[in-house]
């Protein structure tokens, strides 16, 4: 990202939402090992990481049924039951139903990744810090006392009754909040969520934790970065004191 672009970013930001599920959140640390004990307890040599990505895959394919359907909206819990019984069983495993409850509930115990905590102390002193996620308000607060800079929000599709990449619950957030689209980042690791941001007039940062291609969507991100830590180097207040230190450098270099 350009210089002129992260101080457009600065100027005009009011709100960070953040995705929180394997954005701030690693769900990989926490579901695979439920996974895992929950194969070996079935005496099944299949893969968790495969599993993972499989069931994970039902889900969001479920979600965005959901959204398009007539009728109430379908909670994260449900959907992402259903979605891991259908995998189970597709491999040739009868399990429980309350063990499989038991693996979704893991989702309420997830762990920031270890570069999260030091971003969000350094971005809380300029921006509202805002989580928006997919997850259940019950899931939200859950997870809420796991970082240690608390968030100013979260906003659940919940109460918008679609799952991103819905519009609703990006307009539910500037309302909520009480700003404009364009005075919103969307910082998500996933594209999808990414692209309903952008498509609404949010700005968007995609953070690439997985080294994965954005894709060829017309809604671009204005920033990339690796992890939270090099979104706070683009966008928090000590970045813009770094700039002009720079500059002030340059300036007393010249002739």
């Amino acid at each position: 990202m350009s210089k002129i672009a992260a101080e457009t970013l600065r100027e005009e930001t009011e709100v960070l939402a953040f995705d929180l599920w394997d954005t701030l959140l690693d769900r990989e640390a926490t579901l695979i090992p439920a996974l895992s004990a929950l194969l070996d307890d079935h005496g099944s040599d299949y893969d968790p990481e495969v599993l993972l990505r499989r069931y994970l895959a039902m889900h969001f394919r479920d979600s965005m049924i959901d959204s398009l359907i007539p009728g109430p909206h379908t909670p994260f819990k449900e959907i992402s039951r259903r979605a891991l019984a259908y995998r189970l069983e597709q491999i040739g495993l009868d399990v429980p139903d309350e063990e499989v409850r038991a693996v979704i509930r893991q989702w309420k115990t997830l762990q920031p990744y270890p570069d999260v905590d030091a971003a969000l102390d350094r971005l809380s002193d300029e921006y509202k810090l805002v989580g928006l996620s997919n997850g259940d308000p019950d899931m939200l607060d859950a997870v809420r006392p796991n970082f240690e800079t608390e968030l100013d929000g979260v906003v659940s599709v919940a109460d918008a009754g679609a799952y991103k990449p819905h519009r609703a619950s990006y307009d539910l957030t500037c309302e909520a909040f009480d700003v404009a689209p364009h005075e919103v980042v969307f910082v998500t690791a996933h594209t999808f969520d990414l692209v309903g941001a952008k498509a609404v007039g949010m700005r968007g940062a995609f953070l690439n934790r997985h080294e994965n291609p954005y894709g060829g969507w017309i809604h671009e991100p204005d920033i990339t970065v690796p992890d939270t830590g090099a979104l706070a180097d683009a966008l928090a207040d000590d970045a813009e004191a770094d700039d002009a230190e720079a500059d002030d450098a340059l300036a007393d270099d010249e002739p």
